[in-house]
């Protein structure tokens, strides 16, 4: 019942998902596990200090060695949110004392390394492009797959929405894509958000998106609350054994989107690509945008693209926020102070001034 209790408050007090929830309820678990479902009255900073030295002890599920301290980190937060709430609640005000949940904390040591950030790994637009051109598009599920993949190197849009975009998100007089929350799209923190094609070196990307809403919307009727990327179509075998595909799709919605998630995974294996998961084509677009001078309101406008509110996200959790150490040698290599001067540019004539400039913009 109190457990219970705490999820309603995340629910309705804090407004978290429920996604965001089962985090926590993780925390607790472990925490369950750990005290072999001891009354939580019982908590005090002695076991949070055993607590702290099982979790680290823990060995992961799958692999050999300890969980990481990331883990450790995450778990220890959530529950500690659990115990800070529980300190104020009635039944538990006199035993939960509040110092003691402060002793649910990582060193400060441990603590830097489990939120360091780490390098992520993703693809080329070469990469991608060699992907979607294998993919042959003679039937509809290969024109289904080679727009699906081609929509997401255009903008970067997360994987949950992909699944859940309607033809009338899709304005193709202004081609813009409105990432609606009340017209059924699942964003994240049900924010709506904007989106356009960003202008990669590769046409052919938005030539197949194109082709086939037109596909969906004059060969096959579809209608404006019918999804862009539907499911594919399966038959039932001989008798009554299996299913099957022919290739066709229809106009119903991927119940999840494990599906989609696997039709990437296939298109990079038949290409012979190291597959990379949909959501790192963020980190590409990202890396690509930012060897470009960037005026402030085009990363502004960039960064609101992929659904950021902060430019500091966008450029900074996907893009050169964190440099990774080879390309921060290699940087710091090819600065040149050689033939450096100082000039006062008060002092220049007009036409020593244009001179000046348009050196420095060689």
């Amino acid at each position: 019942m109190t457990i219970r209790s705490f999820y309603v408050y995340l629910e309705n007090a804090k407004q978290y998902s429920t996604k965001s929830i089962r985090c926590y309820e993780k925390g607790i678990w472990l925490w369950e596990e750990f005290s072999v479902q001891d009354d939580f009255a019982l908590f005090n900073k002695q076991k949070a200090i055993d607590f702290k030295s099982w979790l680290k002890s823990k060995k992961k599920k799958h692999g050999e060695g300890n969980v990481s301290l990331s883990y450790c980190y995450n778990n220890i937060r959530y529950l500690k949110s659990f115990f800070v709430w529980l300190s104020k609640q009635d039944g538990y005000k006199s035993k939960v004392h509040e110092q003691d949940v402060e002793y649910l904390n990582l060193t400060k040591a441990e603590n830097r390394i489990a939120t360091q950030s780490t390098n992520t790994s993703f693809p080329s637009i070469d990469q991608v492009k060699t992907v979607i051109e294998h993919i042959e598009g003679n039937t509809e599920v290969e024109m289904r797959d080679k727009a699906l993949i081609s929509l997401n190197l255009l903008t970067g849009i997360r994987i949950s929405a992909l699944a859940s975009l309607s033809l009338q998100c899709f304005d193709k007089k202004t081609m813009i894509i409105d990432q609606n929350p009340k017209l059924g799209v699942k964003t994240k923190f049900s924010k709506r958000i904007t989106s356009v094609f960003v202008p990669i070196p590769y046409k052919k990307a938005q030539k197949y998106f194109m082709e086939w809403v037109e596909y969906l919307e004059v060969q096959k009727g579809f209608k404006p609350v019918d999804p862009i990327f539907p499911a594919t179509k399966t038959e039932v075998g001989k008798k009554n054994l299996g299913f099957y595909s022919n290739g066709e799709v229809e106009a119903t919605f991927w119940k999840s989107t494990t599906s989609l998630r696997k039709i990437f995974e296939k298109r990079f294996k038949q290409a012979g690509v190291t597959y990379f998961h949909p959501h790192t084509f963020r980190n590409l677009l990202v890396s690509e945008i930012s060897k470009l001078p960037l005026t402030e309101i085009q990363k502004k406008a960039f960064s609101q693209n992929l659904g950021h509110e902060n430019v500091g996200t966008t450029f900074g959790s996907y893009g050169y926020g964190h440099i990774d150490s080879l390309k921060q040698a290699r940087i710091i290599q090819e600065i040149s102070f050689n033939n450096l001067t100082r000039v006062n540019v008060a002092s220049l004539s007009k036409e020593e001034l244009l001179k000046f400039v348009a050196q420095r913009m060689d």
